[in-house]
């Protein structure tokens, strides 16, 4: 099936043709708009892609949508505009909501200037969520970055996770934290987080998180970067330092002890498992394949057995984008875990 980005406009006249396409639509449609959610991309044919995600996402949550596929290496300097709505039914009258949405495709000058060719059509006042769904370059660019109130990426899709670190931080630092750094890898990780924080609820088992000698993770192909941030995560908050990288890294504790982190890839979940071990309990999550639970179990001769099912929310890119906006708050946790475990990005 073919596909049109919307009906094609000159640059210099968005706004314009939006509001001929408003007075065209009639009185059964309403506009809505909450957010600016921009969504970058340098793939070929990536406006069909991201397209298709803004419309699954049109009936839950409210946006003008900025859709823009660029190719920053092409000589010379290009830009085309389309225009659309995305409706859907509300009340029992039949009328209708509906969201705008800017598509553009860029190469040369036009796509290594997006703050003045793209973000001159944002609506109002209103916060823009940028999801760069590209890599980070150098230079990085403060014109940029510093309109941006939340900026979207996924590091789980980084060749170079170490350099592209390196390049996130570097944004933070311009923005000087106005920016909210949004990793929908480390999303992914909160339901493994939120279950093993629910074993420790128990006053008996929590003295052990001073006793672990070994972090064993099972992560999907692909994912091992999910794993690390969980890895990065329980270093930070239970005080741990990196002293050891290799295929087999290792960890010092608060007393001098030494945790090894063992990283094993398995079909399935982005992570399927994660054990704690002391010399005397074991605590684990686990997500067999194809469930939609995970199993929260604490086991041992000094902590009472108990085995408890979270439920464990969908993996589509689609369900984490909608939690992380709507979640709205930052992430503090999120650059001490990266940095809790940077020796071992590669």
């Amino acid at each position: 099936m073919s596909f049109s980005p919307g009906i094609p406009v000159p640059i210099g006249g968005i706004e314009r043709e939006l509001g001929r396409l408003w007075e065209a639509s009639g009185e059964s449609k309403t506009r809505a708009s909450l957010i600016n959610l921009a969504i970058y991309s340098e793939s070929k044919d990536s406006l069909r892609e991201n397209a298709a995600i803004i419309q699954s996402l049109a009936g839950e949550h409210a946006m003008r949508a900025i859709l823009i596929e660029a190719d920053p290496g092409a000589e010379g300097s290009q830009a085309e505009a389309w225009i659309s709505m995305n409706c859907y039914l509300h009340g029992a009258k039949g009328g209708e909501i509906c969201s705008e949405q800017i598509s553009f495709n860029l190469s040369g000058e036009a796509a290594r200037s997006l703050q003045s060719v793209v973000f001159s059509h944002l609506d109002s006042d209103l916060p823009l969520a940028l999801w760069w769904r590209a890599d980070f370059r150098q230079p990085v660019d403060g014109k940029l970055w510093r309109w941006v109130d939340r900026l979207l990426f996924d590091s789980a899709t980084w060749k170079n996770p170490q350099q592209q670190f390196s390049l996130i931080n570097q944004i933070a630092d311009l923005t000087e934290s106005r920016t909210i750094l949004c990793d929908l890898n480390w999303a992914r990780s909160l339901p493994v987080r939120q279950a093993l924080a629910g074993i420790f609820d128990c006053p008996e088992t929590l003295p052990q998180l001073k006793n672990i000698h070994s972090l064993h993770l099972d992560h999907a192909p692909g994912n091992r970067s999910t794993a690390l941030l969980l890895a990065g995560w329980l270093s930070d908050r239970l005080g741990w330092h990196l002293t050891m990288t290799g295929e087999t890294p290792q960890f010092q504790d608060a007393a001098g002890g030494i945790v090894t982190l063992f990283l094993k890839e398995v079909a399935g979940a982005s992570i399927s498992r994660l054990q704690l071990s002391s010399q005397t309990a074991e605590f684990e999550v686990k997500r067999d394949h194809g469930s939609d639970l995970y199993i929260a179990d604490a086991r041992g001769t000094t902590v009472p057995c108990n085995s408890r099912m979270v439920r464990a929310p969908r993996e589509e890119t689609r369900e984490i984008l909608l939690a992380e906006l709507a979640r709205g708050g930052r992430h503090p946790l999120y650059t001490r875990a990266i940095r809790a475990v940077e020796s071992l990005w590669h």
